[in-house]
Formats: C-alpha cells, structure tokens, sequence
C-alpha cells in the first residue's frame, strides 16, 4: 500500500502527457473518456472540475504504473465493474472497507484519506457486480466512485476551482486471510511472514478434483501423498515432509481444521480426508512451519478449510459424474439469503467399485448451514453428517503387481467411518475497530474397520497336523452320571489280596489288565476267579459308598463339576490324582481317586480308584469300576486307526508312514526343510476394530484493528474422550487371498477359529485449555512485524485393560481340545452336554476372562509456544519476509500404548560366554498389531518443533507471481513408527529430526494460456543415533546367534521414508474460446526410501543364513527382494470444460494420461505368497513353510488411465 501526497493543480494536459508517456494502449485515455462521461451524469464537467481531473489523472498514474510490475491489476477485457463478486465485508471503518474491498475484487482503487475520514461503510456481504458492491460500500457517504475500466476513484463534492491538496490511496490486490482456525482477524499475503497457499472455491471446482489428497498434490508446494491404505479418500498427505494421514499409527505433524474446528481425532490425532464435504468448500489455506496459534500438532503446518454460506454463495447445481472404475457421483449445492437469513445445503453421493480386486467404496455426505445477519451481526450454524464405506487393500509385494497389477495382497480392509459435527459460530462488530468473534462446537466420529491380513503368527507355529473327527465318530466318551455323588455311575469290586499286604492284583484286576474283559457286560456274568461270584456284581451298581470315601467324593465333585459341560478349572482334563489326607495302617497314604476314563476302562483300575474300609488291614480292597460309555465302547482313541493317527492332547493327530507326526509349519520340523500341511491350517486373521470419540468445546476471540497494529487475543477449552475395542479371530484365504471366518474348515486346536480373541478395551480422555495472542505492528506502510504466542495446558487419561500373555500368546496358541470325557445328567445321550459332544473345549484361557485389571494413567502437558516474524516489501511488488515459530504435540493414547521398551533383558549366552541381551519388547513379544493391539508401555514425552523461514514474493515486469523460500523445521523428542512386521510395530522417541528445504512458484497468463508451476525440495532427515526394531531389512543382523538380532541402526542424515526429495506440479491452461477451457496438469515426485528402510542401506538380491543351536542344529535362510526404494515418477492429467449456455456445462477428465505405472510408497515387509523352495503352496499361494518366505519391497501402486465425464446444470446461470 503506498501512499503519495500531491500538491498541483492537474489539468487536461496532464491527461495527454500521461497518454503520450505510456501509450494509447494503456487506456488512460479512455479512462479519462469514461470518467468525464461519468462525471457529467453527476453534474461534473471537465471544465468546471480540476479536482476530479487531476485526482483521476494521478489515480490513472499508478495504475498505469502498476501495469508493468503489478498483475493483480487485470486488463479490462478481464476484469469489469459488472462482473460479480464474493463480497463479505463488516460494518467498519471506510477506509478499511474500501481497501478491503479492492483487495478482494481483484481492483485497483484510489481515493483521498480525508474524504473518509470518519466515516463507517455499512456490512456488505454476499455476491454482487463489483459496481453494485463499490456502491452498497459507500451508500450514505456522500461520495461517488467514478469507474474507469478496471480502477474506481473515489470523489466528493468540492467547492469548484479550489486547489486540492490530497492524500492519495492507492490500493494494489492483495486478498485477505485468516491468521488463525477461526475469522476475526484478516491480514493481506504481504503482511504474513510466511509462505502461505491458497486454493479458492473456483480453484477447487475448476480442478475436478475428488479428495482432498487429489486437490492439494496437484496444486500445492512441497505437498506429495503416499497411498498406503489403497483407497482415494485415505491417502497420506504429506506437507513439507509433515503428514497427515487417516491411518492409524502414522506419526500426525500436521493440524486440520474446518470452520475452525480442529478435525485431528482424538485417537491417534489421525485426519478423515473423506469426512470433509468437497462441494461445500469455500477455500483451503495452508499455514507453514510452527505457527503457534493453530495450537497442538501444528509441527509443521496447518490446514484450514472454510465452507460455504448462502449469504455469500447463492445459486443452486448439481453435477453427475460417471466413467472409469465403476466410478459414479452426484453432487448438489444450493444457497440463497432473505434479507438477514440466509441458508447453504451441500450433498454429495460418491460410489465406485475400485481399480483393484475387491475394492469398492461409498460416500455419503451431507452439510447444512443456517446465517444470520446485520450490520454488525454474523451468526451461523452448522450440521455435517457423514456415513462412509471405504475399502482400501493397501500395499501388494512388487513381484505380485507385476504378474497382475489388479490384484491385492490379502483383503477386505473395510472401514466405515460415521461423523455428526455441530458447530455455532459467530461475530459481534463492537465498533469500528473492535470485534469479538466466537464458536462452540460438538463432534461425534466413529470408526468401525475390518481387515483381513495374511496370517503371519504362523511362522512361529510348531504345532502338528490333525484332522477333524468324521460324522461316524466319537471322539469324546459320554458317561452317565446319575448317582448323588455327581461322578461317572460306577460299580463296586470288593477284591483281597491277601495276608493284608495290599500286594498283587486280584483275578478281576489281572483279567481287566489282560484284556481278557472286552467290555463291562462280560465282566457282569462272568466268574473269572471261580469263587462262585460274577466278577462285577451289577447289584452295586451307585451303591452307597461309606464315609472313608466322602474326603474322595468332595475332590471328585470338585473334579467332575467342570465335565458336564465343560466349565470347570480345567474341564478339559480331569485333574490331577487325589491323595487321601490320611494315611493306611502300613503309612502308605490311600490312593483313592484320579477321575481318568476310558472306554477301554482298563486305567479305571491301573490308577488306584480304589478305597479301602480297614485302614489298619487293607486286606479288602474295594474298586470303583466306571459304567460303559452312553455312546459306545468304539469311542475315543478306541474308533482310529493307530497306524496313521493318535488321539493326543484331545485332538487326532496324523501320522506319516513312519509313524511320526507332521508339521503344520515345515519350517518347525528338526530341518526346517518339510512340505508343512495345508488342510485345516489357518492362513488368515480377520481383526475387527471400534473407535468411538466425541470432542466438544469452544473457543473465544478478541481483535482490534487500528491500522498499524492488529491484535487478537483468544482462548480456547476443548474435551475429548474416546473409547477402543477390538478382536481377532482366525481364518482362511480364499484362491483370490480374500479372508473369510472358516471355523468349520480349520483345524479344531485352533480357539481363535472359532471364538473372537479380544485384544483391548480402551478408555480415555484429554482436557486442553488454550491461551493465544497475535500482534502485527505496521510501523510503515513497507514494515509488518508480528509476534505470536500460545499456552496449552493438557491433561490426558488412559484407562486400558490387555489381554492375558499378550507377551507369550498369540492367537496361533490358544488351544482347544476335545474332552477325554463328559459327564450326563441321565441315562442317555438326550441327557448330555450335544455341543461338547461333537465340538472341542476352548482354551480355559478364554473362558475364564482374558483381560488383565485395568490400568489408569494420568500425564499433564503444558507449553508456551512462541512465534517471531517480519515482512518488509523495501519496493513495491517485491516482499521479504523471515520468521521463527515453535509447536508442539503430546503423544497419543494409541502412542502411549505401543511405545517401544528398550530395557535390556537377558535372553542367552554366546558359544564363547558373551551374554546376550534384547530389548523388553522384542524379548517379551510386547507389540502392537496395529491397528488392532495396544499395551502399557514406557512414558513419551511431546514433541517439540521450531521452525525458521526466509522468503520472497513478488511479481514479475509481465505481471506473473513468483515466490521462493528456504525453511527449516528441528524435531525434538520426535516419535516415531517403527514397524517390526506388517503387524507388530512400536512407537519410540528417536531423539532429533529436521525437514528442510527449498520452494519456488510461478503463476500467471499470457493471451490465452495461463500457467502455474511449484518446485519443492523436502528433505527430511533423522539427527540422532538410534536403533530400532526391523525384521526385513537386508543390512541388518537376523542371527539370534548375534548382538543386536533385528536391530537396525539409524544415524544423523539418513532420510526419512516415504518423502521424496525433489516434488513438481504444473498447470497449463488454454482458453480456446469464451466456452471452452482445456487444462492440462502434470504432478511428479523423485524416488523416496520405503519404510523399513531408514537407515538408507537395504538392498535387493542379498541373502543371509545362519545356522541355528541347540541339539538339531538347522540352517536358516532368508532372502531379500527389491531395493526399498519407491522410484520416482512423472503422471500428466487432463481435462476440459465446455459450457453449452443456458446453465449447461460438461467436463472430461483423464487421469494418468500416459497411462504411467508407478507406486506413490513402498514398505518393506515379509511375503508369505512367496514361490516354493521346500514349503507346498495352498490355492491362495500361501507357501506353509516359512522359511521359504521372502522379505520384499511392498508398493502402493497407482492408478492406471482413467476417463470420467461430468454433467453440471446450474440454475440460475443467466443470473451470473
């Protein structure tokens, strides 16, 4: 803004001098035409008025002037007085309004300081041609604006002939922005100390884009996305080596919001691209660096996004789209105002069936907004409902893409997200240069995700192969239980031995030994040792027992409580052997019951179920022989076939032909070199997650604009709590490696298969209080120096319970089987537990509660972060600006809960003595399989982030922007995410990090053409030495024989996965005719590290063994695929509009025009889909032996072509 005093008394020829001076073609003389046909209709003529000549002529000066270094002032052609305009201005000062109203109209305007010198322009807001805007601004003034193509002068009525002495103002475009998450206080580009970017709302719908990752990638600096999830709408967005991604564990830099509501969730500060309304967007700004006042998690920007008002955006449309992909989407927007109310309606129904296998998605989203307004009034109030079923598939190993680039690796990865968001907001315009501006807010998301992931547990398995019991077979012996004592029915044999030695067996015990005995009923009329007595009386059948067996009745019952439907202590094994308390008559204490049966029932007697009556001459020894089985003397281990199988540990077990059992796992055998087994054996896990959070707060906003100084004080009280709960179960792929829940194809040990294992459950909450300030001080037009800073005091709250040996079991381990034996309450089978009967017992673990107690913490957070700026524009359109800033963002629930322990724990010794230690987590197997487990762990503390920047900005003499900045952001403390499989991964404080780099800009048009390209170089480095857990990386030791097995060592100055260093967008556009607009969009990115592979050094090809210990020493290979890199790539887009009039508009567009193959992010990670060397391979391509499973590079591939045509009608385009 400059302002020039002019003491001369201008006259015509000033005019003609000018014109000669700078050409015809510059309109001054035109201009000078217009103004004195304007001046006429007023009652002023050239040659009674030297005021209004010489004021337009010095007016026309500068703007002729401004045509050669300034392009903010458009050629006529392209900007006229009756195009509309967005007008959102408050009641204030006139002054203000006026250069306000320039900035935002895309004009240059010029008027004498003095003629508004105490005067207030009245609230002018909604969309209006700019001469109708420029009069509602000055209505009551008693002033005029004369308008001379694209420059207004404002006049006044002075005495005539009088000399003017005048203070000019001339105002060059500049649009305004908000300085914080909420309005209140505007600041022009040049007044910010920073690289701020802007997209508008023509910008957004003219770029067709879908999401918000689209949107920015094409458009924005140092921006790129990573694809990780597979899915549009759940891309990563990264911002100068900062993201800010919807997936659960990615370390967030990034804060978001919407209409000034932090949209960062509270469970893993995660962002939901696909929870904001694209079709009701009235503008994005990005905020670099640290800013302070956009409060936690602004490490290294802010994002804000404000959305429409029918004050503001009037008009109804609606637009289908259709194409590529199965893709199909209608949009619809409406706004319109009534006097002080006004009201905005957006709808937006996206669907698609995907490029990939398996993955289909739908959108839904509504958004709502109600306004009122006065002169010094604004109130809005907001509703969004969002109801979203995304299906991403993730990342797929290189060398599956390439054999068919539409499959994925394993599937479904569904998640549903569900938001309901309320928001008041509103302003109070105190007086001309005091505001209040305020809102509250309520906001409930909910996450429920299913995934279905390879079963990776299964390298560790070395369990043997079983079979299912077939239709005819009965695997558990039911026995009737119909006395009064609660134990299997039984008969008594009263047998001596003799001389009272209690030595020997009786006839009937040697013949029950001998097998002479088939079955009970034989034993029943037979007189085996000829005594003239059958040798089971079947009159004793529950006969009463005396009281020395009572203490044996009581442990009994203890026992056998659990066998009648399988709920006991241990109903899946009798129990231990009871021992009488008291002891016989030769001190040998009386054995007299351990509750094992068969139905052979020879063990009834080999193992003591006897009691004597004598305990002085245990002559007599009385046997409690077990009745005959319900179902058969053919069940249990009596119906298999001993040669090929055994009943072991309540399952059959398979034998080869050497009578040895077989591995599930051939990697587990003594050589680790078997097939493994196939049938029954699990190959997925299905993980079934819900999050439910609510965030409420409010926040309150002082501003005070008095020319050189505007200043702003706030504070803010936001509450959040959320809660966490998962399960897991085990399951099959299927031949397209689809999972799916098989409980009856999997084998019948495995719990898992037929039970959900709960991993978590997960309560917290977190209570921020906020104090902010923001001062610009103007000491000359030339001169902005800004102070910030922000207080935030947090308190957060976890209340988590794990599941049991979270350590030691997973879900692989939780076993179930068959009971040797079950107890009926009758006399027939009707009378029995019929599930127990034909189905195993599942691990007692699971019944008898799997969580541990749970555990309450408490941590506090407070800091006070400051920020220092200054922008100086020494010449006009040329701007220098500095800065320094620092933000902060305390850990997550989900990061306080997988953080990584590093104690050292003792773990072995060394053939020449070494001991050896591991960290507590890999020792213990204390790990997150994200998204779905959390556990206790060690403290975090925040993170700690300070930014500098130096910049430029100006315009070129053709009137093109540019602008350049270097920038450098230090990490503190940072956290970050360490995966040691797909699966099981940890957070850890790595120490120092920076992101550091270089942006340049170039806008503008020429004729027809317009043209915008952005460079950025984000390099995004670790400064600390640290190790952390990587089980893939071809630089690392996997010898357990060796220190540091699965330690990878990460030093200062490698570079940070998933960022590449050098990123470009450019946009050409060509104006064919006034109907016919064709854009054409090129994004490219340089070759980034994979994660896994932060220290830099993997490579592909390499290949490590080592050989193990113990007694059977075997050898252990692992090889090592790709190069965990993500190549860089170059894809070109296209599109064109055409408006038909009427309200009628087309667009085609193309993605990936050149239809280039490229990966946007790589993972290195283990492939169990890998070719077999020893393992048989299932339908799916599942290899069961593990050791023939390879560590590749994982890629997220793009898109391939894709075409899509929209159809738009706008209902009132003859209105525009």
């Amino acid at each position: 803004m400059a302002m020039r005093k002019a003491k001369k008394r201008f006259t015509e020829g000033d005019v003609v001098n000018a014109e000669q001076k700078f050409g015809r073609s510059s309109g001054v003389g035109n201009a000078y035409k217009q103004a004195q046909h304007a001046n006429g209709r007023h009652g002023f003529y050239y040659k009674d008025s030297r005021y209004a000549v010489g004021l337009l002529t010095l007016a026309l000066s500068f703007n002729v002037i401004g045509g050669q270094l300034d392009i903010s002032v458009p050629p006529p052609e392209a900007t006229g007085f009756h195009d509309a305009v967005e007008v959102d201005l408050p009641s204030q000062p006139l002054a203000d309004s006026l250069k306000q109203f320039a900035t935002a109209a895309d004009l240059s305007l010029a008027f004498d300081s003095s003629l508004a010198k105490g005067k207030t322009a009245p609230a002018v807001k909604g969309k209006m041609t700019r001469d109708e805007a420029l009069n509602s601004i000055l209505a009551g003034s008693g002033l005029n604006a004369d308008l001379a193509g694209s420059t207004a002068v404002i006049t006044g009525l002075p005495d005539l002939g009088e000399t003017i002495a005048t203070d000019v103002v001339n105002v060059r475009a500049s649009r305004f922005k908000q300085i914080g998450p909420m309005p209140g206080l505007n600041l022009t580009r040049e007044e910010i100390p920073g690289n701020v970017q802007s997209i508008t709302a023509e910008e957004i719908r003219d770029s067709h884009a879908v999401t918000m990752a689209e949107l920015m990638n094409g458009r924005l600096q140092s921006v790129n996305v990573n694809d990780y999830q597979g899915n549009p709408f759940q891309m990563d967005v990264t911002y100068r080596g900062f993201t800010a991604s919807p997936q659960i564990g990615t370390p967030q830099g990034l804060s978001v919001f919407m209409d000034g509501i932090r949209v960062n969730e509270p469970f893993g500060d995660v962002v939901n691209w696909d929870l904001i309304p694209m079709n009701a967007l009235a503008g994005i700004d990005v905020f670099p660096g640290s800013n302070p006042v956009f409060g936690l998690n602004t490490l290294g920007g802010a994002i804000a996004v404000r959305t429409k008002n029918g004050f503001d955006d009037p008009g109804t449309d609606i637009s289908v789209l259709a194409g590529s992909f199965g893709r199909k989407q209608a949009m619809l927007s409406t706004g319109g105002s009534r006097g002080k109310v006004a009201g905005f309606f957006a709808l937006n129904h996206f669907e698609e069936k995907g490029w990939r296998n398996d993955s289909p998605s739908e959108v839904r989203q509504v958004f709502g907004k109600g306004s009122f307004r006065t002169d010094n009034v604004d109130l809005h109030g907001s509703v969004t409902y969002v109801e979203n079923n995304l299906i991403g598939n993730g990342l797929i190993p290189i060398e599956m893409y390439k054999e068919d680039s539409e499959s994925v690796f394993t599937s479904p990865d569904q998640t549903k997200n569900q938001l309901l968001q309320f928001q008041i907001a509103g302003a109070f315009q105190v007086n001309d240069n005091f505001s209040v501006t305020g809102q509250a807010y309520h906001r409930k998301s909910d996450r429920h995700a299913v995934t279905g992931d390879v079963n990776r547990d299964f390298a560790e398995y070395g369990g043997v192969a079983t079979r299912r019991p077939r239709a005819n077979e009965n695997l558990v012996c039911a026995y009737s239980s119909t006395n009064s004592y609660g134990i299997p029915d039984y008969y008594v044999v009263d047998e001596g031995f003799g001389a009272g030695s209690g030595l020997g067996l009786s006839n009937v015990a040697i013949s029950i030994i001998n097998g002479v005995y088939s079955d009970l009923a034989t034993a029943m009329v037979t007189d085996g040792d000829f005594d003239g007595n059958v040798d089971v009386d079947p009159s004793t059948f529950n006969q009463a027992l005396p009281p020395e067996a009572l203490e044996m009745i009581t442990a009994g019952r203890k026992i056998e409580s659990g066998m009648f439907h399988g709920d006991g202590p241990n109903g899946s094994e009798p129990g231990p052997t009871y021992v009488s308390t008291s002891a016989n008559g030769l001190g040998n204490a009386s054995v007299v019951y351990d509750a094992i049966s068969t139905s052979s029932w020879i063990n009834t007697v080999t193992s003591g179920n006897f009691y004597w009556t004598d305990a002085v001459d245990p002559t007599i020894t009385h046997y409690l022989v077990f009745a005959e089985p319900i179902n058969g003397t053919s069940c249990g281990a009596d119906g298999l076939d001993p040669s090929t199988e055994q009943l072991v540990n309540g399952q059959i077990q398979i034998l080869d032909a050497n009578g040895e059992t077989i591995k599930r796992n051939g990697a587990t055998g003594t050589n680790r070199a078997g097939p493994g087994y196939i049938e029954g054996t699990p190959t997925a896990v299905i993980s079934n997650v819900q999050i439910d959070q609510i965030v409420k707060g409010g926040s309150a906003q002082f501003n005070w604009d008095s020319g050189r100084h505007k200043f702003m004080v706030g504070g803010g009280l936001d509450h959040a709590t959320n809660n966490y709960s998962n399960w897991q179960m085990l399951g099959m792929l299927n031949a397209n490696r689809k999972a799916y829940l098989a409980p009856d194809e999997i084998g019948t040990e495995f719990s898992a298969a037929q039970v959900p294992i709960y991993n978590n459950e997960f309560n917290g909450s977190s209570n921020t209080r906020s104090l902010y300030f923001s001062e610009t001080f103007t000491p000359v037009d030339s001169l902005h120096i800004s102070t910030s800073a922000r207080y935030n005091y947090t308190k957060v709250m976890t209340n988590m319970r794990v599941r049991h040996y979270t350590d030691t079991r997973d879900l692989m381990s939780y076993y179930s089987e068959y009971m040797q034996y079950l107890l009926c309450a009758g006399a027939g089978l009707d009378s029995c537990d019929s599930y127990l009967l034909e189905n195993p017992l599942i691990d007692s673990e699971l019944t008898a509660g799997v969580f541990d107690p749970y555990e309450k913490e408490m941590a506090t957070f407070h800091k006070l972060n400051p920020s220092f700026g200054v922008s100086w524009s020494p010449v006009e359109h040329f701007n220098f600006y500095a800065n320094w800033n620092q933000g902060t963002r305390t850990p997550s629930a989900i990061e306080l809960g997988c953080a990584f322990d590093d104690t050292p724990v003792f773990s072995g010794t060394l053939s020449d003595g070494t001991n050896v230690y591991r960290p507590a987590s890999l020792y213990h197997k204390r790990a997150c399989t994200l998204p779905t487990t959390l556990s206790g762990d060690p403290y975090l503390p925040q993170i700690v982030a300070r930014t500098m920047e130096l910049g430029a900005r100006g315009k070129l003499v053709n009137g093109w922007d540019w602008n350049a900045s270097i920038y450098r952001t230090n990490l503190f403390d940072d956290i970050y995410f360490v995966s040691y499989t797909s699966t099981m991964s940890f957070f850890d404080t790595i120490g120092r990090t920076r992101r550091q780099g270089l942006e340049l800009g170039l806008s503008g048009r020429e004729g027809k053409f317009d043209f915008k390209a952005n460079y950025a170089l984000t390099d995004a480095t670790f400064l600390s030495t640290v190790k952390v857990a990587n089980a893939d990386n071809s630089s690392v030791n996997h010898d357990p024989n060796l220190p540091d097995m699965d330690l990878m060592t990460i030093n200062p100055g490698n570079r940070m996965p998933g960022i590449p260093l050098h990123n470009i967008n450019l946009n050409l556009g060509y104006q064919a005719t006034d109907k016919w607009h064709l854009g054409l969009n090129m994004v490219a990115h340089s070759s980034s590290y994979a994660r896994g592979n932060e220290n830099n050094k993997h490579r592909g090809g390499v290949v490590q063994s080592w050989v193990t210990g113990g007694l059977n020493p075997y050898t252990v290979t692992r090889r090592f695929i790709g190069d965990g890199k993500t190549p860089g790539y170059a894809v070109f887009n296209f599109n064109t509009t055409y408006n038909f009039g009427n309200g009628w508009i087309a667009n085609l567009t193309i993605n990936n025009l050149l239809n280039k193959e490229y990966y946007s992010a790589s993972r290195l990670d283990i492939n169990p889909f890998s070719p077999s060397i020893n393992g048989v391979t299932g339908a799916s391509g599942f290899n069961y032996n593990s050791n023939d499973w390879n560590s590749t590079t994982f890629v997220a591939p793009g898109a391939p072509r894709a075409a899509w045509i929209t159809l738009k009608y706008d209902f009132e385009a003859d209105k525009r």
